[in-house]
């Protein structure tokens, strides 16, 4: 990944807090983790701890940290 996720994910977090499920596009992938076209998964900061969660596709589950 050539550039910081932030610059290639819509962040939906910040647009509803509550949001539990949405559909996203995987951008690229790699050793350091997986950018999606968007995310309500919170990347931590301010004192605030990451979202976890999973990520569903074609049957695979994958455990994701904001």
């Amino acid at each position: 990944m050539n550039q910081p996720a932030h610059q290639h994910t819509e962040r939906l977090d910040l647009l509803d807090s509550t949001l539990r499920e949405w559909q996203a596009t995987v951008l690229d992938v790699d050793d350091n983790g997986i950018v999606l076209d968007r995310s309500a998964f919170y990347p931590g900061g301010g004192g605030q701890p990451p979202d976890h969660g999973v990520l569903l596709w074609s049957g695979v589950q994958t455990t994701i940290v904001g």
